[in-house]
């Protein structure tokens, strides 16, 4: 239900040409992020007389995809945290396993997968179409363009699942896949901080507040139908759940994982919220400090501390300093508001955490869970702050028979 082959989008076995484009693809956030060409290197070594090849078959099936194909380089040397990641993904020179982080390829195997021009539109007609497909731009309330997703059927009860701020949609993919079978699941990316039409970049300045992102989740339903919906919220995604159940009563239930909550001296932090918050609220300070930080974010030991299948998705806001800025805006804004006012909300809620979760810290869970109205607090023994979002088997268990207890009938759309 939950295997690699759903967040990577490719089944065992699969070719090397299917597998390169749902690489290019899943990296695609990071690739339109900017508006300069991206540098690549092959993870296995490739001879100089195949570069040009390599490089043929990334611009081809990149133009298939609708992204700005990544420069090809001969070595990592001098490439940043973003590039290195982007290259570990899309695994070039692999002849086994390619696009699969830390499979590599013997040197001087590095065979160059002959696609003509229909198999690579038939590759990338694959790649778009494997789940979870591709986005939807949906309107918020205040206008902003927001890249939207759903799956399931569409008279099941709704789930919302609001991510970690910043994050690309691959990062959630594993919930929106093993929630789907049952329920219609829905998510989106946080607003201003991907691009939206044909091009690279954000666009413009987007309103940062928590009032603004919870919008977002109620226009998210707005725009696929959804009178209600359960929230599941991961990471800084809690705030925006809770925060838009505080507001509205669409949101009937909510299940809170793993979150990082500011709530004054009612609990501690680790050492890891501390230090973001202090870096976001540098980077949130104007384009010239976020300038700064971006050139210390962005060196290669930046990747020495994340988990190699999913950099490439964690590095996403620190890709340019543009993004790096708005990010400190928007999740700086999540991570320092007191959510001890949204605790007055009435829906029934389940409160996730492990005593070995060192990113957020799990007192903030258990306070969380006291003071809600109508809330249940399960305190795992395992699993770490990353592993939540791996949606485990366990873990979809647990989130399916809290979901079951309040879902009583299907609700259609309207």
């Amino acid at each position: 239900m939950t295997s690699p082959a759903t967040r990577t989008g490719v089944a065992p076995g699969a070719s090397p040409g299917d597998t390169l484009a749902r690489a290019l693809l899943d990296t695609g956030s990071v690739l339109r992020a900017g508006t300069g060409r991206l540098r690549v290197a092959p993870t296995s070594p490739v001879s100089a007389a195949r570069l040009p090849a390599f490089q043929s078959l990334l611009d081809r099936l990149s133009r298939a995809l609708g992204l700005p194909g990544p420069e090809l380089v001969a070595t990592s040397e001098g490439l940043t945290a973003p590039e290195l990641a982007v290259g570990r993904r899309l695994a070039v020179g692999n002849t086994e396993g390619a696009g699969r982080p830390g499979d590599t390829a013997a040197a001087g195997n590095a065979v160059v997968p002959e696609l003509d021009d229909r198999a690579v539109a038939e590759t990338a007609h694959r790649a778009r179409t494997a789940f979870p497909g591709p986005p939807l731009v949906l309107t918020a309330r205040d206008g902003t363009p927001l890249r939207c997703w759903a799956a399931g059927p569409p008279d099941a009860p709704a789930v919302a699942v609001v991510g970690a701020c910043g994050m690309p949609v691959g990062l959630t993919v594993n919930w929106l896949a093993a929630l789907s079978t049952r329920y219609r699941v829905v998510t989106w990316e946080s607003r201003g901080l991907f691009a939206t039409g044909e091009g690279a970049g954000p666009g413009g300045p987007v309103d940062h507040s928590v009032e603004a992102q919870s919008e977002d989740l109620l226009a998210v339903l707005d725009g696929f139908g959804i009178a209600r919906a359960h929230a599941l919220g991961l990471c800084g995604g809690v705030v925006v759940a809770l925060a838009a159940a505080a507001r509205s009563e669409r949101i009937d239930s909510l299940s809170l994982w793993h979150g990082d909550w500011e709530l004054g001296d009612a609990a501690p932090k680790t050492t890891h919220q501390r230090d973001m918050e202090s870096l976001l609220a540098m980077a949130a300070r104007g384009p010239k400090q976020a300038a700064g930080l971006h050139r210390i974010l962005t060196r290669p030991s930046t990747l020495d501390g994340l988990r190699p299948d999913l950099a490439h998705y964690l590095v996403h806001p620190y890709t340019t300093a543009e993004l790096l800025y708005r990010y400190g805006q928007l999740n700086g804004t999540l991570m320092t508001t007191d959510c001890r006012k949204l605790l007055t909300a009435r829906q029934p809620a389940l409160v996730v955490t492990s005593d070995q979760d060192t990113t957020a810290h799990p007192a903030g869970s258990v306070h969380v869970a006291r003071h809600l109205p109508a809330a249940e607090l399960r305190v795992l023994p395992t699993g770490d702050h990353l592993g939540a979002f791996d949606a485990r088997p366990h873990l979809v268990t647990l989130a399916e028979e809290f979901l079951r207890s309040v879902t009583d009938h299907p609700r259609k759309d309207t």
